[in-house]
């Protein structure tokens, strides 16, 4: 069952912070140090699992969803991506049973092509007309057994690659008119991708409003009190956790090579 605090949260104003995880280690650490929301992003699975996140599928997520949640005992809320739905509005429903029941809290639904075209990995997403994704939010919203699953309206319309739908290619004016769309199915939250510029986040949140916005973030991004200075209630670290860790990896590691002793990072954490 969807954990209530995440909905409790965004009624209250508050600020919910997702760093990444990805397995009971990682999920268990980000607790002990105090976390109160986690997420599981789809670059970041991918990139466990071995694959790429446009090959990930709606089991592999849930499967990593379920293991995250359960490694938490299910205290605290797991946001989870779940891309474009994984096909049509059919499976966009069967996407929304599957993740509900995996016991993740919320997830976010985009309004990219599926399946993901190459370009995706250069940072150039291709979009769907607004009307198919009003149709992906209405059918997941239809889906969901319990508000307090959250279903997140994701739209990458800023950063959009320039196609035959988007000549131009997109920006600011096109992720507010996705994200006025969205709200109008009935979504719990709107993200908008691609943003890094405070003054771009100013922007967003001066068009869409009355209505919880959550930000992507990493190492080199705007901290969290920039992050409420903009009015974004939710912020979620897709990647960081992976980078993270290979980097302490490589630092313990390293020195076996070339000293034959290991050096083990001091740390309080279980």
């Amino acid at each position: 069952m969807a954990n209530p605090k995440l909905r409790r949260t965004l009624l209250n104003g508050e600020m919910a912070v997702a760093p990444g995880a990805y397995d009971v280690p990682t999920a268990r650490l980000m607790q002990y140090l105090g976390f109160e929301n986690l997420y599981v992003g789809g670059f970041q699975t991918g990139t466990v699992l071995g694959t790429t996140e446009p090959l990930t599928t709606v089991t592999q997520m849930a499967d990593v969803g379920k293991t995250v949640a359960r490694a938490c005992r299910e205290e605290l809320p797991v946001i989870l991506d779940a891309g474009a739905g994984f096909g049509d509005p059919v499976h966009v429903m069967h996407t929304v049973k599957v993740l509900e029941a995996s016991g993740v809290t919320a997830i976010h639904i985009e309004d990219q092509t599926y399946p993901k075209r190459v370009s995706y990995h250069r940072g150039l997403e291709h979009v769907v007309p607004i009307d198919v994704y009003q149709q992906r939010l209405e059918y997941a919203l239809k889906a969901r057994k319990n508000k307090d699953f959250l279903i997140i309206g994701r739209n990458d319309g800023f950063r959009a690659a320039p196609d035959a739908l988007l000549p131009g290619g997109g920006g600011r004016e096109e992720a507010v008119k996705r994200a006025h769309a969205a709200i109008e199915t009935g979504v719990d939250a709107i993200m908008v991708i691609g943003v890094t510029e405070k003054e771009d986040f100013q922007y967003f949140r001066s068009q869409i409003k009355d209505i919880p916005m959550v930000a992507l973030a990493g190492m080199g991004s705007l901290g969290i009190p920039d992050f409420k200075d903009v009015g974004h209630q939710m912020v979620i670290y897709p990647g960081s956790t992976v980078q993270a860790s290979l980097l302490a990896i490589q630092a313990m590691y390293e020195p076996l090579l070339k000293t034959g002793e290991i050096v083990m990072p001091s740390s309080d954490a279980p």
